[in-house]
């Protein structure tokens, strides 16, 4: 069974990777955008590795990310970098995380989905953020995406601890809802204020709602 800092790990990478393939194909981006989301995928890859002497499934998106990673400019281009690559290892990734749900109660499968999306989509946005997109549009999306995910594992969360009472999950449910609603409290001002996202924000949001999920998981796999 994926031990509790690499289900976080999995799922943020995951959704990341996910949320930054679609920005690439997808997106109106223009050559240096281009390169600079290219060299943002390093960080996935940096997740990938850490996480593969811990879970053994992870060294197959480890490999073929990096690979499209090293293949890829991150200067100025019009041309992405290998998508075969990047779609395999999407594929990969998937694999990794059904594999991890599969060997894991119910709860806790549950719990790593909805943080494929809340802290994949912040850890993506951090990495946008990063590579200086202009796609107002993600910047107003994923942090309401990461509002119903954090609403939707707030819910899990409830359920399983009405039916294990304890002390000690009561105090694990408080502090992950604290957590979670300063992160997003902290990721959506941008939105109330107006204002561009910059980087210290968003990432004090990621550093708050991977604890959070950090704390989930691990309330869950007491159970």
């Amino acid at each position: 069974m994926i031990d509790v800092f690499s289900s976080v790990i999995l799922s943020g990478v995951l959704g990341a990777q996910l949320i930054l393939t679609l920005v690439l194909l997808k997106g109106d981006i223009c050559p240096g955008q281009r390169g600079r989301l290219h060299k943002v995928f390093w960080f996935l890859v940096v997740g990938w590795g850490a996480i593969t002497p811990l879970f053994s499934f992870a060294a197959l998106p480890f490999i073929s990310l990096g690979i499209f990673s090293l293949r890829s400019k991150t200067g100025k281009t019009k041309l992405s970098g290998p998508i075969p690559l990047l779609h395999l290892s999407n594929a990969f990734g998937v694999l990794a995380l059904v594999v991890a749900m599969f060997q894991s109660p119910l709860g806790l499968s549950l719990l790593m989905l909805f943080q494929v999306v809340l802290v994949g989509a912040v850890t993506a946005h951090l990495l946008l953020i990063r590579a200086r997109s202009r796609l107002q549009a993600f910047h107003r999306i994923l942090p309401v995406i990461g509002v119903i995910s954090a609403m939707l594992m707030a819910a899990v969360l409830a359920v399983l601890g009405s039916a294990n009472a304890t002390d000690a999950m009561v105090q694990h449910i408080v502090v992950c809802m604290g957590l979670a609603l300063t992160g997003i409290l902290i990721w959506v001002s941008h939105l109330f204020r107006q204002v561009v996202p910059t980087l210290l924000p968003v990432f004090m949001a990621y550093v708050l709602l991977f604890s959070a999920s950090f704390v989930a998981i691990a309330s869950v796999s007491t159970i």
